[in-house]
């Protein structure tokens, strides 16, 4: 796939800002399912900050305040909303949810340093599978051949993704986009295993023709783009479509 950014060579205390300067990228770039793993030496790292809350934590608590289309109940609406959405977006950790998930444990090497969690470099293939199946998107940050002295140039050079998991994909799947505006939805699938992409406009009295699609082909990832005067009662039609 190639390295799409590459880090300049950094000295040790320096690694953990661009890291996380670039999860901050690649959370607008592949959104809120997204785990970022470092080689550090012979083995792939997570981090995350003690004591701060992840974007998707701020991120579920900003959607919280959002009102549905056609208001609320305010005594038993809201308790609902909030346990749907939080289970939704997962508020826990990334950390902790791939720790939980791979049966891994999370170190912190003193009270204020990160949280970190790895595996050897070896391992990866065996938890692609696993971390894919549940909705991430993986990016793989290498470390660059140089002078064995010295700081190490770091790119990432790999970027997984339910759909587009090309090292093992035994069923053809599709990525389907959705944009919508006014009362069109244009809907795209694509196959990164073959190049097909199927194009068309559904008007939204159609909308029925999108939950068939996701019957009928093999959808692994779904991307959404509405017009920015779009309002939140719409996105949540949207969401409950799929």
């Amino acid at each position: 796939m190639g390295n799409f950014a590459l880090y300049n060579a950094l000295s040790k205390g320096q690694i953990p800002v661009q890291y996380f300067n670039l999860m901050e990228e690649n959370y607008s770039k592949y959104g809120l399912s997204v785990i970022q793993l470092i080689q550090i030496g012979k083995f792939y790292e997570l981090w995350h900050k003690p004591n701060v809350p992840s974007i998707q934590q701020a991120y579920s608590q900003a959607e919280l305040l959002v009102i549905p289309f056609g208001g609320l109940n305010p005594i038993t609406d809201y308790s609902e909303l909030e346990s749907s959405r939080s289970r939704s977006l997962g508020v826990t950790p990334p950390i902790e949810q791939v720790a939980s998930l791979l049966d891994m444990r999370i170190t912190s090497p003193g009270k204020r340093s990160l949280l970190q969690m790895g595996f050897p470099i070896y391992s990866l293939t065996t938890y692609l599978s696993t971390l894919l199946d549940k909705g991430w998107t993986i990016i793989v940050i290498d470390e660059l051949a140089t002078e064995k002295s010295g700081p190490k140039q770091r790119a990432v050079s790999q970027v997984y993704s339910p759909s587009c998991n090309l090292e093992d994909c035994p069923e053809l799947s599709y990525v389907i986009s959705i944009y919508f505006k006014d009362d069109l939805l244009g809907i795209t699938l694509f196959s990164a295993m073959n190049g097909h992409s199927i194009m068309f406009p559904v008007y939204w009295a159609d909308r029925d023709k999108v939950a068939r699609l996701l019957i009928s082909y093999r959808i692994k990832e779904v991307v959404i783009r509405a017009d920015s005067e779009a309002n939140s009662g719409i996105l949540n039609k949207i969401y409950d479509l799929l």
